[in-house]
């Protein structure tokens, strides 16, 4: 009898790791398979094929299938990747912020940069979160505000400027900018540097392309 429960014990233990080596494995393909997309939306637009997207992640169309039953599903994996990018960026200004408001400057025109070469979720969705990328997105804006309140206290933009008004700047120039693939990044940045000036960056403190962050200085700029 104890051999016999030991030897259950053994199957079960086994059994379990090659679950946890599946889960492993899938999770790998799906990450694979997002990133293929990513890449084949951005070429074709949204009605890259499956069949580009599995041979791009080096996988079978069933794994694709698999992961992701529907074009939608896909999709909306694919954006709700890029929402987690751009909270990456915000959170990468917030770690790179002298406290003095260069947080949401440089926030403001990594969010452009990256939504330039990545389009697919403006398009998809206005800019709009699903109920998959929520938890994404509440994330991001939680950060997006704490630039916001930084860059306030320092004088950098107005007093009354909150997150939802750089979210709609941010937002809405970049999804105006998406719908005309004619676009240049000169036309990104531009209008980056239009977005920073609605919210009360002063115009002196703004080059053409990108703010150094020695120019909110305030000391370096009078100097």
């Amino acid at each position: 009898m104890r051999r016999s429960t030991t030897a259950e014990a053994i199957v079960r233990s086994l059994a379990a790791e090659d679950g946890r080596a599946l889960r492993s494995d899938g999770q790998r393909n799906r990450d694979l398979v997002v990133d293929a997309a990513l890449e084949i939306f951005a070429e074709d637009g949204m009605m890259g094929t499956v069949e580009k997207i599995a041979e791009r992640a080096g996988v079978s169309r069933t794994t694709v299938y698999r992961s992701f039953p529907t074009r939608q599903a896909l999709q909306i994996a694919v954006a709700t990747s890029q929402f987690a990018q751009i909270h990456r960026i915000a959170l990468d200004a917030q770690a790179g912020s002298d406290g003095r408001g260069s947080g949401l400057v440089d926030f403001v025109f990594g969010a452009f940069e990256y939504n330039q070469a990545n389009r697919l979720y403006l398009e998809l969705f206005g800019g709009r979160p699903t109920a998959e990328m929520r938890d994404v997105h509440v994330a991001s804006r939680l950060t997006i505000a704490e630039l916001t309140d930084e860059s306030r206290a320092a004088g950098v933009v107005r007093a009354e400027v909150t997150d939802d008004d750089v979210a709609l700047f941010v937002g809405g120039l970049s999804v105006r900018l998406a719908t005309d693939r004619a676009t240049t990044q000169d036309d990104w940045r531009r209008s980056a540097r239009f977005a920073l000036i609605g919210l009360g960056v002063p115009d002196r403190l703004l080059p053409p392309h990108r703010i150094p962050r020695a120019h909110l200085d305030p000391a370096a700029t009078d100097a």
